[in-house]
């Protein structure tokens, strides 16, 4: 979940939309998270066990109790330690900045980085524990780094014959939209870990069923606690829940859609609205002429999504008081465009629009290397210097999507595929053939 430097920024109209996105939500949720489903079963699953969780502000149970405090305080088990993914546990540490171990001061317990000097549970990280549960809310897009914590944690468990519960969560893009490139093996890292596409379409614990039959050598033993009431058609506001943010730069659900969108410029030094009240909603540069930009993107004739005029101010920092201006992208929650490829018509336009631009020119090594990683594609740059046209490279992805759409159904749970499922329990058992 890599980002460029914050500038802060400003803008009634977005500030307007961001602040409505954050408190959207019903006042009785739609949707049961896994986390509830495990709250009704009395912890049934956890019974006599000692519990290691991996969590960060957005494992929330739909009254907004955090995971730790619902765990914590649950009988019949005990809770013995905290383990934390990139941003750590507390949420509030900058994109690829390492986090430290430390201790929670509310329950006393460790808390262990899994995003420091390790990314992986260690076998001291993981001395006395029987069962290690997943509750984190993803952005269902393969460069966010939870689900590769996610695989990393399942494949320590699967080599000390530890218990893996997944209480799982929505997809906040909905269960039906995939897209984008699938992964060259070249550039596997922790930004892109799989070979799915970018887009992926599933929830938490349906890639947990895929990561443990597809990418682990060993499969753990794995649980899946399902949510009630989500189905494969629903966005974020259908649920009624309210976004908790997953990191700093992902504060609304609107943001969530728009990493989706501009996630990829930020690694070769584009604005993406980092900082500003619409992170990852934002194509913009210093001063700027938005009218050409905002005449092209429209040309594209997106489906559902807005382009208007976009002009802020930074404000402190290292680019203080420095202008900034280009487009706003109002991507509406039931938008039907494909999101994966509007960073790529961003650069073709500003190659075009812009007096001087050129999106890989004054980029260093290492900001090329994160940009194939990111996008997962090694030859990618190479495409767009040659001047290969975006709707091509678009095109090519097709048929990685369509495999991809097959592929994941045996490990769909809620609709296209029938769950094994214990209707008294709540619990999925999440790998055929695997006992939960």
């Amino acid at each position: 979940m890599r980002s460029m430097k914050s500038r802060n920024s400003f803008s009634i109209l977005a500030l307007v939309t961001g602040l409505f996105l954050v408190f959207a939500g019903n006042a009785r949720a739609a949707v049961s998270l896994g986390i509830d489903e495990l709250e009704k079963t009395h912890f049934a699953v956890l019974q006599g066990k000692r519990v290691g969780l991996i969590t960060n502000p957005s494992g929330v149970d739909s009254k907004g109790r955090s995971a730790i405090d619902v765990l914590y305080h649950g009988t019949g088990f005990q809770l013995v330690r905290l383990f934390g993914p990139e941003h750590g546990i507390y949420g509030k540490v900058g994109a690829g900045r390492s986090v430290e171990d430390t201790r929670d001061p509310h329950t006393g317990l460790r808390v262990c980085s899994l995003y420091g000097d390790t990314r992986r549970p260690t076998s001291e990280m993981l001395e006395g524990i029987d069962t290690l549960v997943y509750d984190v809310q993803d952005l269902g897009c393969r460069s966010y780094t939870f689900i590769s914590t996610l695989g990393y944690v399942m494949d320590e468990a699967s080599k000390r014959n530890i218990e893996v519960v997944v209480l799982d969560r929505p997809d906040p893009l909905g269960g039906i939209r995939i897209e984008g490139p699938r992964l060259d093996d070249s550039v596997k890292s922790f930004v892109g870990l799989y070979d799915i596409p970018y887009v992926y379409g599933l929830t938490p614990g349906e890639l947990a069923q895929w990561i443990n039959v597809k990418y682990l050598d060993k499969p753990c033993r794995l649980v899946v606690v399902a949510m009630h009431g989500w189905t494969r058609g629903m966005v974020w506001e259908d649920t009624g829940l309210k976004w908790v943010p997953t990191s700093p730069n992902i504060p609304t659900i609107g943001a969530a859609r728009g990493y989706t969108a501009t996630g990829f410029l930020g690694e070769i030094g584009i604005e993406s609205g980092i900082g500003s009240p619409v992170p990852f909603q934002v194509v913009a540069g210093s001063d700027w002429d938005p009218a050409p930009l905002v005449r092209q993107f429209k040309n594209l004739h997106i489906p559902g999504v807005r382009v208007l005029p976009y002009h802020y101010v930074s404000e402190g920092g290292r680019w203080g008081g420095s202008s900034y201006s280009g487009v706003y992208l109002q991507i509406d929650p039931r938008n039907s465009g494909n999101l994966t490829a509007i960073s790529l018509q961003a650069i073709e336009i500003l190659e075009r629009e812009i007096d001087g631009f050129s999106a890989f020119g004054r980029t260093t090594a290492d900001e090329r290397d994160m940009f194939a990683k990111v996008t997962g594609q090694a030859n990618l740059r190479h495409q767009l210097i040659a001047g290969r046209p975006v709707s091509d490279i678009v095109r090519s992805w097709d048929a990685g999507v369509v495999r991809w759409s097959q592929e994941r159904l045996p490990y769909l749970l809620y609709g296209n595929a029938l769950p094994k499922t214990s209707s008294a329990t709540g619990v999925i058992a999440a790998s055929p053939g695997i006992a939960p």
